[in-house]
């Protein structure tokens, strides 16, 4: 289904700030994670700040999002911003197929569009 389901292992993924109750991931991400080498999360940090700033990205992220079809509840859901009582009484279901969809869709126009620019630089 390509959805990691956080809520599900609390212990490992959840925090006290911005918790994250569900992920779509693609297929091809997954593969790369796979067939590379373990990288801290200390060490990606630090490379993403030493490149720009998370803030910067998580903005660009959601908003990116709501243009290419999410609504911003949804945004805020996949952003870790919904509380988890509200998560399971307004947003648990059986199937997220169509928010998967639709989010891993603009993820691969998320990806071109990056693509795109980093090809024009």
């Amino acid at each position: 289904m390509q959805c990691l389901q956080h809520f599900k292992y609390k212990e490992t993924f959840l925090r006290k700030t911005k918790n994250c109750y569900i992920s779509f991931v693609s297929k091809d991400l997954i593969s790369a994670i796979a067939d590379s080498t373990p990288v801290t999360y200390p060490s990606i940090r630090k490379r993403l700040e030493h490149r720009c700033r998370i803030n910067e990205l998580r903005d660009y992220y959601g908003t990116f999002m709501v243009r290419h079809g999410l609504i911003r509840e949804e945004v805020d859901l996949l952003q870790g911003r919904i509380p988890p009582s509200i998560f399971v009484r307004h947003y648990w279901s059986p199937s997220f197929k169509e928010l998967r969809d639709r989010t891993l869709k603009a993820i691969s126009e998320l990806e071109q569009t990056l693509n795109q620019e980093q090809t024009l630089n």
